[in-house]
């Protein structure tokens, strides 16, 4: 269960928001369940943060993803279609958008787990980590 790739950045996190988008932008804000902090639809990942500025990983893995080492606030997890095969993360209200990061084959789904801490005195940021791998799977993601 290999980790393929992953891209690491930083984002506004507008009225405490900023999502993980599929790179077509395609995606119906309406379609969110409601509650909680995460939650993904096609094409779309809304996450709800604690902190103004967010420090983001996004992980792309050929299998259920191993347990972290390092301890996490929280932990959510979701199924996300990918139209592209390409994500990134976006800031709400503003064109910005980085951690560009290709997934894989398009048109297919994913299963996404979220993860979430909040900072410390030392690092003003909150963290996130979201790793990504094929819903194809036949392990269902423990949490």
């Amino acid at each position: 269960m290999p980790l393929i790739s992953r891209s690491d950045c930083e984002l506004n996190a507008y009225d405490r928001t900023f999502f993980v988008v599929d790179v077509t932008f395609a995606y119906d804000p309406g379609d969110f369940p409601g509650g909680g902090w995460f939650g993904a639809i096609t094409n779309c990942c809304r996450v709800s943060a604690d902190d103004d500025r967010v420090s983001i990983r996004l992980e792309a893995w050929d299998d259920v993803p191993e347990e972290q080492r390092e301890p996490w606030a929280d932990v959510a997890s979701g199924v996300f279609r990918s139209e592209t095969g390409e994500i990134c993360a976006a800031e709400l209200y503003t064109d910005v958008q980085d951690g560009f990061l290709i997934l894989g084959e398009p048109g297919r789904d994913w299963h996404v787990r979220a993860h979430t801490r909040t900072d410390d005195e030392a690092d003003p940021r909150e963290e996130f980590l979201f790793q990504f791998w094929p819903a194809s799977t036949t392990e269902k993601p423990s949490f």
